[in-house]
């Protein structure tokens, strides 16, 4: 027994490890038994802080996505997989321990009746192993959201200063990649567009969606209540550098984001500025075609032959997405009508729409609604649709009451959350993981920045 106590928990679990890898020989089951000891050990380490060592990896660790680890029933179980089961369980063992911080966490109730309701749908559920998974997806945000919100009450300063060193370093690896697709023309080429890049993510708009999330941060730390000539050059070459990340993905939702982000803004702080930016956005517009028409004319040049300003002014076929987003949603509301109250169950709809999709949609084997609203009243019917948008309505609120009281210094707050919900209009923001992640934890982060009783 006494040689047993010279080995501390961690040494015993990383013995068993090893003894584990030489003795099975399913690699999956290697790779997911280094993974839990991984996380037991560094929540050892770290303790509650352990959440930001899941923040920063999840972003890279979505490139092995599709490597699959085991199967439970129908669920398979992949390193993403891995990740979210295992937030669950900490979460809970989390919010156990902090249960007296619970009651001031925003949205609260109205989260976790969102979360009941999708858990009530696998009692008829269309795909009840789906539904198990993205009622623990959405377990999760909410997770993130109150963690973060308990740990700045908890600790204010060096949350704050440990949050902010943690997303940089979640952003890193994402962007250095999504650089070398660029000059190693390695990205995808989808929707007539030649390489699209997206970093360590499974689609271009991930990455497009992760780096306007990281705009929002920057501009919130930089930027607001300050003079814009008394911001450094750094902030200000460093948000280019995103935004240019963001144009190279060629995702035109998340165009439509960052406009819409610096409108809000730039609207409460930075008011001539903004409105000399749609100044020159409309002339751009309204000039453009006749000037290119005269280049064709004289020059035989065609400015529509740079991928970035046809994907900007261009609508064909290949390239336009808006027309296939609404033959989607005109094929699934006769089916949404015939359980407009109850839905299909959460996270039924791939394989709902692909048993009735018809034969002019089969090529479509992304199976998804590309808007969260048709997506969640499909899956949870009207009762789910109106407690998700809740969820939304109360965080503003709550916010503006701020708002007005404090200057509108939580202005990038409220228009991320804006912008969140005009993404979610065209894209599949709920299956954006890694970013999603992210995003209510920085929403949990500012939610208790912001709060009513803050001076």
């Amino acid at each position: 027994m006494s040689f047993f106590k010279k080995f501390s928990t961690s040494s015993i679990l990383a013995i068993s490890l090893v003894v584990f890898t030489i003795i099975n020989p399913n690699t999956g089951l290697d790779i997911l038994a280094f993974l839990g000891i991984s996380f037991i050990i560094l929540q050892k380490v770290f303790g509650e802080y352990f959440i930001l060592i899941l923040l920063v990896a999840r972003p890279t660790l979505d490139y092995w996505r599709d490597t699959h680890l085991s199967s439970i029933n129908s669920i398979n179980l992949n390193i993403n997989a891995a990740l979210s089961i295992f937030l669950f369980i900490w979460a809970v063992y989390f919010f156990i321990k902090n249960h007296e911080y619970l009651k001031n966490i925003p949205a609260k109730t109205i989260w976790l009746m969102f979360i009941v309701w999708c858990s009530i749908s696998i009692i008829y559920s269309y795909d009840p192993g789906a539904t198990i998974t993205e009622t623990i997806k959405a377990a999760n945000l909410f997770s993130l959201f109150g963690i973060c919100y308990i740990m700045s009450i908890k600790d204010r300063a060096k949350f704050k200063k440990d949050f902010l060193k943690a997303i940089v370093a979640a952003s890193v690896i994402p962007l250095v990649v999504g650089l070398y697709q660029f000059f190693s023309r390695t990205g995808m080429d989808i929707d007539g567009v030649a390489n699209r890049i997206y970093g360590t993510f499974a689609h271009p708009n991930i990455l497009a969606t992760f780096a306007l999330l990281l705009v929002t941060v920057l501009v919130n730390e930089f930027f607001i209540t300050k003079n814009f000539k008394d911001i450094g050059i750094f902030p200000k070459a460093l948000c280019l550098f995103l935004i240019a990340i963001i144009a190279l993905t060629y995702a035109r939702i998340a165009w439509i984001g960052v406009a819409a982000f610096f409108v809000f803004v730039g609207m409460v702080y930075y008011k001539k500025m903004t409105l000399g930016l749609l100044t020159s956005i409309i002339l751009f517009f309204v000039l453009f075609y006749p000037f290119n028409n005269f280049l064709i004319a004289n020059y035989n040049l065609n400015l529509q032959s740079i991928s970035l300003i046809s994907r900007l002014t261009t609508r064909n076929e290949d390239s336009d997405s808006v027309k296939w987003r609404a033959d989607v949603a005109n094929k699934v509301l006769p089916l949404l009508k015939k359980k407009p109250v109850l839905g299909y169950g959460y996270g039924s709809f791939p394989k709902v729409w692909d048993d009735n999709k018809d034969i002019t949609n089969i090529w479509d084997n992304t199976s998804e609604a590309h808007n969260d609203y048709i997506k969640i009243a499909f899956e949870s019917g009207v009762i789910g649709l109106f407690l998700f948008l809740t969820i939304f309505l109360t965080l503003i609120f709550q916010q503006i009451s701020f708002a007005v009281k404090n200057k509108w210094t939580n202005i990038v707050f409220i228009a991320s959350i804006g912008v969140y919900l005009i993404l979610s209009l065209s894209d599949n923001m709920l299956h954006h993981t890694p970013m999603i992640w992210w995003l209510w934890a920085v929403w949990g982060y500012w939610a208790a920045e912001y709060r009513l009783e803050n001076k």
